[in-house]
């Protein structure tokens, strides 16, 4: 059962976050991998890479851990360049 956020995201950060996982998911089918098979091959938590490929709301180092699975992504810079 989901639970309702205390307090709301703001749109304008709604917005980055869904470019962010807009960009997470390019990176990922240029792979041509399924979610099931990068997840299990970088050893992330499917659940945990859904959501931010959705766009909600993510921990850092689930970012990090998928940047990091991406060599050809330098930086952290290097990955927010075009969002």
């Amino acid at each position: 059962m989901a639970q309702t956020r205390k307090k709301p995201i703001p749109e304008n950060q709604q917005v980055i976050l869904k470019a962010i996982g807009n960009k997470i998911r390019e990176l990922r089918k240029g792979k041509e991998l399924s979610i099931e098979k990068f997840c299990m091959e970088n050893k992330i938590p499917r659940i945990s890479y859904s959501n931010l490929e959705a766009g909600k709301n993510f921990q850092m180092t689930t970012l990090l851990a998928i940047i990091e699975a991406h060599p050809d992504v330098k930086s952290l810079a290097d990955f927010f360049k075009d969002i």
